[in-house]
């Protein structure tokens, strides 16, 4: 059942915001936490996991000092990717309380994890991992079984009448890979950027990737 399953993605992200807090508190860089792996719902040595045509890898930074829920990014994602208002969006914004009280926000989509474990358990060869280590979803392959929705440890993948769907950094609203989506390009604040996994970490000495099983290609300062 979805509800037994070791990790959430609000498990995942708290955990390395809760060490961010820590660190900006005694004013200075922490080491982000190892985090437990999910233990239901994870593939088990279906697929491979090694990713050669993902050397370079393509992520997310959030800078949950910046971001101030104007919903702009989600914006910009659900027109440019047309999804309906009446479908999930691609990326939303979640709350979080410190343990501080302090509230902080996050702008959170796929994750384009090294090891997706929705790549893993997709039966029907819908998921891809190509280029720049951006997954994709084949929607003619696609065959709705929600394993997918199961096996990821952030509960992304939703699904439309046609397939599963999620961020694919813009690539099918045009936008070459490696120039920004247009969720980053909405962002008025210097909340949300994009770039190469490596390049985002060394922008900032508080600069933490969230930790996993699957290695998501996500940052947070």
């Amino acid at each position: 059942m979805r509800e037994n399953q070791g990790i959430t993605r609000r498990v995942l992200v708290g955990g390395t915001l809760a060490a961010g807090a820590l660190a900006l508190t005694a004013g200075h860089a922490a080491t982000w936490p190892q985090v437990a792996q999910a233990q239901d719902g994870m593939a088990q040595g279906t697929g491979q996991t090694n990713n050669p045509e993902a050397d370079t890898q393509y992520g997310f930074l959030v800078n949950v000092q910046r971001c101030i829920n104007c919903g702009k990014c989600v914006e910009a994602c659900r027109l440019w990717s047309r999804t309906p208002q009446s479908a999930p969006a691609r990326r939303k914004v979640e709350p979080y309380i410190t343990g501080v009280g302090r509230e902080l926000f996050l702008s959170l989509s796929c994750m384009h994890c090294r090891k997706p474990s929705c790549r893993e358990v997709c039966p029907a060869g819908a998921i891809k991992k190509g280029e720049g280590g951006i997954v994709t979803v084949d929607k003619d392959r696609c065959i709705g079984c929600k394993y997918c929705y199961q096996a990821c440890p952030f509960e992304v993948p939703h699904y439309n009448a046609v397939s599963m769907d999620k961020c694919d950094y813009c690539l099918g609203a045009g936008v070459p890979l490696g120039d920004p989506p247009r969720c980053v390009r909405a962002c008025k604040v210097g909340a949300l950027r994009y770039g190469k996994v490596e390049e985002l970490l060394a922008r900032s000495s508080r600069a933490m990737k969230i930790g996993g099983a699957t290695d998501p290609s996500y940052v947070l300062v």
